[in-house]
């Protein structure tokens, strides 16, 4: 296996991720509509407070999706599309915060920006052609190369999203283009320019087991609750699950209170375990509110499962 993802495999628990995004909703109160005052407001201690108390092993975090901002400085993107970036560095000091507790920090980015804002899709020119697409990823490369050597070994990986063949997605805006678009050795030079030990993903899409190139170091796993990886995979790939337990993905759609988790702890529990005999890490994608706090009952949850998982012989 891979020495890049080996400590997802030695690791005593599991992962979470939360889709925190320019849409997501609060508790309670009118949704913050100016970015950069929302991400000013992100309670960093409470955040970590509850990551701590969960007791999970590394957070898969978004630094931007389709919203056309991203919650994180990038001097090459702010060239090209100005004001895209928030005033507050969030992903980074989070990353810090992260590895001074003694956990992982994984950045997640799309590799398209099909469903993006024109600004972001006239930015890095994406949509000049409808298949080939050298000139985005040309562009784009030097994006994720910019991260990349800002972050350093502050991200111990990288989880990409839309690493799509488009003819396959009904919920695309075009749907020409394929995975022809990544020249993989460029990619992963860029990725792993501040840290030649990432361990990267490539997400083909949800409720698949398949993977883009045979030398990523971890299964990207974005399934249904309950569906296990495959035995067999590249030699060197650590295979893994990604899925959501309460809200899908993010609390997107109103103010309100987070949905509880859509399984039972025992049941939580022993899907860990059944994926960790096979061999398998879990990252579980739970609710976050505008504030930077997180759903208290998949918390809880989550906190009770680290306990079970640390009596289990």
């Amino acid at each position: 296996m891979s020495g890049n993802a080996r400590w997802m495999k030695e690791a005593k628990h599991f992962g979470v991720m939360v889709h925190y995004l320019s849409h997501t909703q609060p508790r309670s109160g009118e949704h913050e509509q100016d970015f950069n005052r929302m991400i000013d407001k992100f309670d960093m201690e409470t955040f970590m407070e509850q990551f701590n108390h969960i007791g999970a092993n590394w957070i898969i975090f978004t630094l931007g999706q389709n919203t056309g901002y991203y919650c994180s400085y990038n001097k090459y993107l702010e060239s090209l599309a100005p004001g895209c970036c928030s005033r507050r560095d969030l992903a980074l000091e989070l990353a810090v915060r992260v590895k001074e507790s003694g956990n992982k920090f994984i950045a997640y980015l799309p590799t398209e920006v099909d469903a993006n804002v024109e600004k972001m899709r006239e930015a890095f020119g994406w949509d000049l052609h409808p298949t080939d697409k050298s000139e985005f990823m040309k562009k784009y490369m030097l994006f994720v190369k910019e991260y990349s050597d800002k972050f350093g070994r502050l991200a111990d990986g990288w989880w990409f999203d839309g690493c799509y063949n488009a003819s396959e997605k009904s919920f695309l805006r075009t749907r020409e283009w394929d995975n022809t678009r990544f020249e993989r050795d460029l990619w992963f030079a860029a990725v792993r320019s501040g840290n030649p030990e990432a361990a990267i993903s490539m997400c083909p899409g949800a409720n698949s087991m398949n993977y883009v190139f045979d030398i990523e170091d971890f299964l990207a796993g974005e399934v249904d609750f309950g569906t296990y990886p495959p035995y067999e995979l590249p030699a060197g790939m650590q295979p893994h699950v990604l899925f959501w337990l309460d809200c899908s993905w993010g609390h997107w759609d109103a103010p309100g209170e987070i949905v509880p988790p859509k399984v039972s702890e025992d049941e939580l529990y022993e899907y860990i375990v059944a994926c960790k005999l096979r061999g398998a890490a879990v990252t579980i994608n739970i609710g976050i509110y505008e504030d930077g706090s997180m759903a208290e009952k998949s918390v809880e949850m989550l906190h009770r499962v680290s306990k079970r998982l640390d009596e289990r012989k």
